[in-house]
């Protein structure tokens, strides 16, 4: 027989591989209605990792509770001093038991016979007769915990001990959250692919850091970092507009910038650190006729290639900076009204920058989440996710992105035309 906590994971698992089979916006309402009407368990039955995890966490949170001033009345100290005393014993019990648990949880069960309750008793009972051996206090004690409170740079073995469960308890503590939220994953997972077909979005497969390396050829947007450079995500469409259509590509750029930390204690001892800050990019890639070889720039940090170019519109230089292999070119491109549409775009979208290759493509980048979706109901309400999900999720900072391409490309078109 297939344990609770096992089942539910094999339950959860079918309904991830089917929001990854979906194929449209009816088969994730099919599924969330499926989830509604499940009849094998979904959640999972987590009170003796509670337990564990509660007890782990006392300890740890003691020692630091009495420095800082809690008194506890004689004989509750008595009853904590002789709990921790005979760990030696208590503990390896909980610890074996817990673990038997985990196992059977994971399918992989002791080839003994009965409830999973006598499997469990029968390894707390190993985890007692370990105090039959004589050294067993000495590596309980002096072995591990002592070495972990020296190495940690603390006076007492009860100080390992402390820590030791601080690290096993919030260890527990993340792990039992995301076993209790798993639906709120998921459903994030269901909307944002519901987003993605609303709005005509395919995934295109990709190597990250292989293709970053091949935009940083004709762009600088992703010359970006010191250290790791690569395309997490990236989808294709269509863009219909009054005028013009175009395919474009739309992707999520991560980079990430190392540096050196220095810090010195009261003692005078200087550490150094390497320290890693993760940044993200979004933008979306085309083709375009109209201009290349320039750059117009929200984010002045970025070194640009070409000659400066400044407009007659203070505005216009206040948001952007421009450059340009030939200044003719932006002359041509920033039209006064462009300048004024590329104005209000840098107030809705955080620092946008607009890269024209020299091959013909333009790169729109911001700093903004083009597929960042907000939901009302997840799978903690399925009826209620069913119907939100039949809606139209619009992305509306994408929208915008492809909306001031497409007037720019308006604008040009009519520019190209009038100097041809």
């Amino acid at each position: 027989m297939i344990a609770h906590n096992q089942q539910v994971t094999r339950n959860i698992e079918q309904i991830r591989s089917d929001v990854n089979q979906a194929a449209s916006q009816d088969d994730l309402i099919a599924l969330v209605r499926r989830v509604e009407q499940h009849k094998g368990p979904l959640d999972y039955r987590d009170n003796w990792y509670r337990v564990f995890c509660a007890v782990s966490l006392f300890f740890a949170l003691l020692p630091v509770a009495l420095e800082l001033g809690l008194v506890l009345p004689g004989f509750i100290m008595q009853i904590l001093s002789a709990a921790l005393g005979y760990s030696v014993i208590w503990y390896p019990m909980l610890c074996l038991a817990t673990i038997t648990r985990f196992c059977e949880d994971k399918g992989k069960r002791l080839p003994i016979p009965g409830p999973i309750w006598g499997r469990m008793a029968l390894m707390a009972a190993i985890g007692a007769s370990l105090n039959l051996i004589p050294q067993w206090p000495y590596w309980y004690w002096d072995l591990y915990f002592d070495t972990l409170a020296s190495f940690l740079g603390l006076w007492y073995p009860s100080s390992g001990f402390a820590a030791h469960n601080g690290v096993i308890g919030l260890l527990m503590l993340f792990w039992l959250r995301g076993r209790m939220k798993w639906r709120n994953k998921l459903s994030d997972k269901i909307f944002l692919k519901d987003a993605l077909f609303n709005n005509n979005l395919e995934a295109v497969p990709f190597e990250g850091k292989k293709l970053a390396k091949e935009l940083e050829a004709s762009f600088r947007e992703f010359k970006r970092g010191n250290d790791l450079r690569e395309i997490e995500s990236l989808y294709k469409s269509t863009y219909q507009g009054e005028v013009h259509q175009f395919d474009y590509q739309l992707y999520r750029f991560h980079y990430v910038e190392k540096r050196t930390e220095t810090t010195t204690d009261a003692n005078g001892k200087t550490t150094t650190r390497t320290v890693r800050d993760h940044y993200y990019r979004h933008g979306v890639l085309l083709d375009f006729q109209f201009a290349q070889d320039m750059s117009i720039s929200n984010d002045f940090g970025i070194k640009r290639r070409g000659e400066r170019y400044k407009s007659a519109s203070n505005e216009f230089n206040r948001q952007y900076r421009v450059h340009a292999a030939e200044l003719m070119s932006a002359a041509r491109l920033l039209s006064p009204a462009v300048e004024e549409k590329l104005a209000v775009f840098a107030k809705k979208l955080k620092k946008p920058v607009f890269e024209f290759s020299q091959q013909g493509r333009l790169c729109l980048a911001v700093t903004d989440d083009l597929l960042a979706v907000k939901r009302v109901h997840g799978l903690d309400n399925p009826k209620a996710f069913a119907e939100e999900l039949a809606g139209h999720t619009e992305l509306k900072q994408m929208t915008q992105m492809l909306e001031i391409v497409h007037e720019i490309m308006r604008y040009s078109d009519n520019n190209f035309k009038a100097s041809a």
